[in-house]
């Protein structure tokens, strides 16, 4: 019952904000995985007695979770992957000012942790580069798709050793575009998880706590994640709301 009440006492006392883009037909994806599509197969407006569609789409669509297996063969799955990954303290670190196709030095994370404070063993790191802000549904989106930025090796390599859960981004990956993806193999080969798509890294603080649950599909290289930042209420009081994508 201390726990019940505790989790009780975290939702009154926090705002969630939800950081997952939500999954639509005509949404941004990589041209080799098959797009979303949602194909209504009965409805009452047919004379059915209910609605329910057929849905398809990639492991790796929207917001999602890289599993180990990903590109590293060996690796869990991510239906083998702890529940309690994505659940912990959010770090979000600024680096809007990196150029397209380019790399956030090492600096940067080093400058963060200078002014805020060190990156700890179990936190969930997230890079902002701006590029949600490309996001659009159709051709509007096609920017979102080419010449997004990533991290230096040399940031995957120092969040290794300082033992982060995971590692996430507001692109389309972690890695540059164009690039060999060196960070996927240093990371998902040694029990770091990696989150793309990710929405809202603009209206969160440098530290927040986060919860996502990815989907459980069976061998998955990746999954769809429902994602939520919580943040402390304002001293003013005001309650608690879900903001919505």
């Amino acid at each position: 019952m201390k726990a019940i009440k505790k989790l009780q006492e975290l939702l009154n006392t926090t705002t969630l904000i939800d950081m997952t883009w939500t999954l639509e037909e005509g949404m941004p994806y990589w041209p080799t995985q098959t797009p979303f599509t949602a194909e209504t197969k009965e409805h009452q407006s047919l004379g059915c007695e209910s609605y329910w569609r057929n849905i398809a789409f990639c492991e790796h669509t929207g917001t999602h979770m890289d599993a180990g297996c990903h590109f590293v063969p060996g690796q869990p799955s991510i239906d083998r992957t702890p529940v309690e990954q994505i659940m912990g303290r959010g770090v979000n670190i600024d680096v809007t000012d990196t150029p397209p196709c380019g790399y956030a030095p090492l600096s940067k994370v080093l400058e963060f942790e200078e002014k805020y404070g060190r990156i700890q063993e179990g936190d969930i790191v997230f890079f902002r580069f701006g590029w949600d802000e490309k996001w659009a549904i159709g051709p509007e989106g096609k920017d979102y798709l080419t010449d997004w930025p990533g991290i230096h090796p040399d940031i995957g390599k120092y969040l290794l050793a300082r033992k982060v859960k995971a590692v996430g981004c507001d692109t389309l990956a972690l890695d540059a575009f164009g690039s060999t993806n060196p960070n996927h193999p240093i990371l998902l080969g040694n029990g770091v998880n990696i989150l793309e798509n990710v929405n809202k890294l603009g209206e969160l603080p440098p530290f927040f706590g986060v919860i996502g649950l990815p989907c459980k599909f069976k061998d998955g290289s990746g999954a769809t994640i429902r994602l939520v930042a919580l943040i402390d209420q304002e001293e003013d009081g005001k309650e608690v709301k879900e903001i919505g994508t």
